[in-house]
């Protein structure tokens, strides 16, 4: 009985595994990958159906994880005492949030600025701040790719202050959902926020309505169709990453994922799902490190005049990326995660509790 409740929630790791490699993929795109097809020289169709695939996972990608973290941080937020959580839930992850906005900081405008003298992304960034000021400005506001912790940490102090107005605080979530969407927010940090609230939201309280409907049974078809039309209306209306169209990612999810463990050996994927955080923190510096480097050395030698350069380039690059990236981040936490580096990853005041038994981790 226990092997078959262990299997059946296999699909909360494999969703975020598939998440995970989903965010990399996104900062894959928009910092090396979409700024290189105006030098292709072949490979066109290929690269805007990359960009496709990119733009229209965004529904899934961050609502998914956001529902997870949500589902894991439930009892806490309902059940558990401030004194029994808050070093876990929020002191360890404002701990993570401030340490590795540092070190990304240092590590790629140290590179992308004062190195090579120029940067992948134009868009505002903590990371490319060229002052401790607007380091310390862009970091308070969520600007940066680091975002995640920032909204990990608010969502689960307000879920838990207000955890018995759960209408009232679904209520909120949808206006900042919609907010966000009518670019009622300044900035893509803030933005970002606001847009997913409702997600977490949606886990911490409303998972197991969520869980059934990925049961498509058929008293559900006919809910799940009519949340299919609204999303195709607000897609129509201008508004293509609306609630609808995340919410039917977000049971679609649940059901792939579940149908994948059912008949495949995911094993990978679930341990990648187990080990987001150290991702989660790396893989944009090695992204901006190595993508900044490569397409940089491709401009210069004109390796793009080449047609097939170029369609490798334009139909490989993206799973290359990924793969790289992520296997050079779990490497990295590998060989620092252990003695005083183990500081990087949790913070150090976690490091004297006594061990518990391992479960999914709350937060990428």
């Amino acid at each position: 009985m226990r092997a078959n409740a262990d299997k059946d929630v296999l699909w909360i790791n494999t969703l975020k595994g598939g998440s995970i490699l989903l965010v990399v993929l996104h900062h894959t795109m928009i910092t090396t990958f979409m700024p290189s097809v105006a030098f292709l020289s072949a490979g066109t169709l290929p690269a805007e159906i990359w960009i496709a695939f990119n733009k229209y996972l965004s529904p899934l990608r961050m609502p998914a994880f956001f529902f997870v973290s949500g589902l894991l941080a439930a009892s806490a937020i309902s059940k558990k005492s401030w004194r029994d959580i808050f070093t876990k839930k929020v002191s360890n992850i404002v701990y993570l949030y401030l340490l590795w906005g540092t070190i990304q900081w240092l590590c790629i405008s140290g590179f992308s600025l004062n190195v090579i003298g120029e940067k992948l992304s134009t868009a505002k960034n903590a990371a490319y701040a060229a002052s401790l000021p607007e380091f310390i400005k862009l970091l308070m506001l969520s600007m940066t790719s680091l975002w995640y912790l920032y909204a990990l940490v608010g969502y689960f102090l307000l879920s838990k202050l207000f955890h018995r107005q759960k209408l009232a605080l679904l209520v909120l979530a949808v206006l900042a959902n919609y907010a966000a969407q009518l670019n009622l927010v300044p900035g893509w940090g803030p933005t970002s926020v606001a847009q997913n609230y409702l997600w977490f939201l949606s886990g911490a309280f409303f998972s197991a309505v969520l869980i059934t409907l990925s049961q498509c049974e058929r008293r559900h078809l006919w809910l799940l169709a009519a949340v299919a039309l609204m999303g195709v209306i607000h897609h129509a209306l201008g508004i293509y990453k609306n609630p609808f169209y995340s919410l039917l990612a977000i049971v679609g999810g649940i059901l792939f994922c579940r149908m994948l463990n059912q008949r495949l050996n995911m094993a990978w994927l679930n341990w990648i799902g187990r080990h987001t955080l150290p991702i989660y923190v790396l893989h944009r510096i090695y992204i901006e490190v190595l993508g900044l480097s490569t397409l940089l050395t491709a401009r210069h030698y004109h390796w793009f005049s080449s047609r097939w350069f170029s369609l490798s380039w334009a139909l490989l690059l993206p799973v290359v990326a990924v793969s790289l990236c992520t296997l050079l981040s779990l490497l990295t936490w590998s060989l620092l995660n252990r003695g005083p580096g183990r500081a990087l990853f949790i913070y150090p005041r976690l490091l004297r509790k006594p061990p518990i038994a391992p479960t999914a981790t709350p937060v990428p």
